[in-house]
């Protein structure tokens, strides 16, 4: 009887065993808005103007903002702020659209 290699044993394995599904992020996904879509929410009174979420953006999380976008997440507003810090990281805030509270950092 001829022995099988160690590593092939393994690799078989992995394709034999079913894959398990895990859910990474529970939260509704988010799709932004265009710009005139982002001029008529806070013209409307939905949303805070982007200078504040951006303001609140770098409280969280200090640095340059080099992105801001308002996007939908299920039936809500959010800002979704990218920032550069001095040592060069890059953070994602994210913001609830109406009050700026802080709902993520990544």
């Amino acid at each position: 009887m001829s022995m099988m290699p160690v590593e092939t044993f393994f690799a078989l394995s992995l394709l034999a065993a079913p894959l398990q599904v895990v859910q990474v992020d529970s939260q509704a996904p988010i799709s932004c808005l265009s710009a005139d879509e982002t001029r008529d929410a806070v013209a409307e009174g939905r949303v805070m103007q982007p200078a504040q979420a951006s303001r609140h953006a770098r409280n969280a999380a200090p640095g340059e903002v080099v992105r801001i976008r308002l996007c939908r997440q299920g039936e809500d507003f959010v800002y979704v702020v990218t920032t550069l810090k001095r040592d060069g990281r890059v953070a994602r805030v994210t913001l609830e659209g109406q009050s700026g509270k802080v709902s993520a950092i990544r």
